[in-house]
């Protein structure tokens, strides 16, 4: 079925580093049937993949809201300092990701149709994962700051090409600029919830114009799908990503980038 085979690929691809995007738009160049064009299928498999990470970060997420909230009722103590930090640092990661992924909407729309750029961009993702693999983790600390979030935002808009993993420049990226991996990993995910709600909505109000009203059911078992392959995945990736096992993640996507590469240089041309 479609929508389950849809959900699959969102939810393990969202999470892995591996680009959910790139991965999309190879799957309709080699089967043109599997269309994701299907705009009420796209929101729920984002819906999904969102709660996901609401869940799995949901004591971090209640941590930052009470500790922000006892900060502005002045009653913050100082084993909190680190979780009222990261509303902040989320707000200002999330700006570059905003202004990139509005301005490079007609960029981001055609990149889609290139496989020699979806290749590019898949090799590149493997590089970052390979040079962050290797850094030192002495090197880096649990400490985030403002500088490093606005990188790591910087890059997460960036990612909105094919072929750029969203999950694996980020943590790749912050990993790079000194943050701790295990600090790296939760951050890119709550940067990402921002991130995916405001696709979401930005996608919402175009259901307006929708003429035909879908089987509920095999929508309802394609985010079910996003959601449970989501959460398994999330989970597996910060065991890699603490373990220092991206290289495995790295040389998959030197080979798919580099499969991309030859069927759009020499069989599209």
């Amino acid at each position: 079925m479609r929508e389950i085979l849809l959900g699959l690929i969102q939810g393990l691809t969202e999470f892995l580093p591996v680009s959910s995007s790139g991965h999309l738009a190879l799957v309709q160049y080699f089967y043109p049937g599997l269309d994701d064009s299907d705009l009420l299928l796209d929101i729920l498999l984002h819906c999904g993949t969102l709660v996901v990470v609401v869940i799995y970060y949901r004591h971090d997420i209640a941590a930052i809201l009470r500790a922000t909230w006892a900060g502005v009722r002045g009653r913050a103590a100082d084993e909190d300092q680190l979780s009222r930090k990261l509303l902040p640092l989320v707000v200002v990661g999330s700006i570059p990701t905003g202004i990139i992924g509005v301005a490079c909407t007609a960029i981001i729309e055609a990149s889609f149709a290139s496989l020699p750029l979806i290749g590019l961009a898949l090799c590149a993702t493997g590089t970052l994962l390979f040079v962050a693999n290797r850094a030192d983790p002495a090197r880096t600390r649990r400490h985030i700051s403002y500088r490093q979030a606005l990188i790591v935002g910087t890059v997460q808009g960036i990612a909105v090409l094919p072929g750029i993993s969203r999950s694996g420049s980020t943590i790749g990226t912050g990993i790079l600029v000194g943050i701790e991996r295990r600090t790296a990993a939760k951050f890119s995910f709550l940067l990402s919830i921002p991130a995916i709600l405001g696709a979401v909505l930005l996608e919402a109000k175009d259901l307006a114009g929708l003429t035909q009203t879908p089987h509920l059911i095999p929508y309802v078992l394609g985010t079910l799908v996003a959601f449970g392959s989501g959460y398994l995945a999330i989970a597996a990736l910060i065991r890699v990503v603490v373990k220092q096992q991206l290289t495995g993640f790295a040389a998959y996507c030197w080979a798919l980038g580099g499969l991309a590469l030859i069927v759009g240089l020499v069989f599209v041309g």
